[in-house]
């Protein structure tokens, strides 16, 4: 499979700033919902959807976007049901990645809406493993597949590729122009940066603490081109210089009479290692709280 990325780098995820009280909600949904519009314009089958956006940190892992078919009821103003539509979210730190690597995600996820509505099932695993089908359909909707398959995602880490780019142009311009709010997370940045290129090198899996997905295609279990996880990618914890305290201010201790780590972010072995192929200093990971880099808690890991 021949996968042609774009070239073009992935804006550098800007600092937080002072609270804004002027701000609102439906200014990113109108930037999200125009960029769907452009999809939808180049390709009719591709459904209307609810967008939706808010925070893709879970506790070890950061969702970039999914589709969830028919999530939503809609009711008349008399109160009567007509009808159930989808769902589309958009991670706040996938906003911080700028608007190419979210129209990246926009058309992962239209790939998605496009096998709900061609009754095609592109993903297993309790949707997390995406097949073969489902990189043929991110084909035609403008991204190119990875190399190899992950051992948990499958073919997952999709590309935009220069022709869409140019594509959406617009689109993608708008989205930038619109200098629209995110959700800060530094680790965002180094897991997004990680995504791009996807193809070729030594690929172990390991970077699949990011996840685009949803519901696209009919769930349970796939067929002879959907080969099973074999394992988990090796992952180890990292802490920073944060300390948990107790109310009144006292560092809490753990077995061993040591402070208790505030924060302890699970990392893969791909990402770690990318920070610090970059020049970073432990992996190349701040945090934004005690200004400290995080550093393994087993320095042996």
């Amino acid at each position: 499979m021949t996968a042609t990325t774009t070239t073009a780098a992935i804006p550098t995820q800007a600092q937080p700033v002072a609270e804004n009280s002027n701000e609102h909600g439906s200014r990113l949904i109108t930037a999200l919902e125009g960029a769907w519009a452009a999809i939808q314009a180049q390709h009719p089958e591709v459904p209307h959807v609810l967008m939706i956006t808010g925070t893709g940190r879970k506790a070890n892992s950061m969702t970039w976007g999914h589709f969830g078919e028919k999530r939503w009821t809609v009711e008349t103003e008399s109160g009567t049901k007509t009808g159930r539509t989808h769902e589309l979210f958009a991670g706040g730190e996938l906003l911080s990645l700028g608007g190419l690597r979210t129209m990246q995600t926009l058309l992962h996820e239209a790939a998605h809406a496009l096998a709900h509505v061609r009754k095609i099932k592109d993903t297993s695993s309790d949707y997390r493993y995406h097949n073969k089908r489902f990189v043929k359909l991110a084909e035609e909707l403008g991204l190119a597949g990875p190399a190899t398959p992950e051992n948990v995602n499958g073919w997952n880490q999709c590309t935009i590729t220069d022709a869409a780019a140019q594509r959406y142009t617009e689109a993608i311009a708008a989205l930038d122009a619109a200098r629209l709010p995110y959700v800060y997370d530094p680790v965002a940045l180094m897991l997004g940066k990680g995504t791009r290129p996807t193809t070729g090198g030594d690929d172990d899996g390991s970077d699949d603490d990011t996840t685009e997905g949803g519901t696209g295609g009919e769930g349970g279990e796939g067929g002879d081109d959907d080969p099973k996880p074999k394992k988990r990618p090796t992952r180890f914890l990292v802490i920073c210089g944060c300390i948990e305290k107790d109310e009144d201010g006292t560092p809490k201790l753990d077995k061993a009479g040591k402070p208790k780590p505030g924060r302890a972010i699970q990392v893969s072995r791909k990402s770690w290692e990318f920070g610090t192929v970059e020049g970073g200093d432990e992996g190349g990971l701040m945090c934004g709280r005690c200004k400290q880099p995080f550093r393994k808690a087993d320095p042996d890991a």
